[in-house]
């Protein structure tokens, strides 16, 4: 399915909603998703982008500024 599709059925889908709790929840989300201002949006990266991110994470693990896996599922966000 296409974005333009799934947006069109998301569309659909809330404007029919009638659970209150559950637009209140939506409220929420999109709140948190646009603090400060900003919006949540993914953009490709350059191949130099990459480069540069795969390097730092590398870093990082050298370092050992990492989160184990069982922390970071129980985290809550």
């Amino acid at each position: 399915m296409d974005v333009n599709t799934v947006k069109l059925d998301l569309l659909v889908w809330l404007a029919n909603l009638q659970d209150p709790r559950l637009l209140n929840q939506l409220l929420e989300f999109r709140k948190k998703t646009e603090k400060n201002g900003h919006s949540i949006s993914l953009k490709p990266m350059t191949q130099a982008e990459l480069v540069e991110r795969a390097l730092a994470s590398e870093k990082a693990i050298a370092e050992g500024n990492v989160i184990d896996w069982e922390d970071m599922v129980n985290e809550k966000w």
